[in-house]
């Protein structure tokens, strides 16, 4: 939905969701679409995710590479980013960035 700003114009790229949005990309996680069973990786991933936000989404996988979109998000990308290393196996050297909404 599109929110008035204070001059009171539509705006665009604003949002207006009930708690914050975090989107962050993660990259080379190669094989993790593979990891999706309970007790594989993708499920340790959301795990390590929702120990600071809820994760409400996975973008499409691509290479490797995806984005997870996280409300209420308490962590910054290089925190993500050491969590998810520390799943080891297919996120060993994933990286995280804050890729914003």
């Amino acid at each position: 939905m599109a929110t008035r700003n204070p001059a009171n114009e539509i705006e665009f790229g604003a949002v207006n969701f009930g708690a914050s949005i975090a989107v962050f990309a993660v990259a080379g996680a190669t094989g993790a679409d593979a990891q999706v069973a309970p007790g594989q990786a993708m499920e340790a991933f959301v795990e390590a995710v929702q120990l600071r936000g809820t994760t409400i989404g996975l973008g499409s996988f691509d290479s490797g590479a995806f984005n997870v979109y996280v409300e209420g998000s308490s962590w910054s990308a290089a925190a993500l980013e050491a969590a998810v290393q520390a799943i080891g196996g297919v996120f060993a050297s994933a990286t995280v960035t804050d890729s914003g909404l």
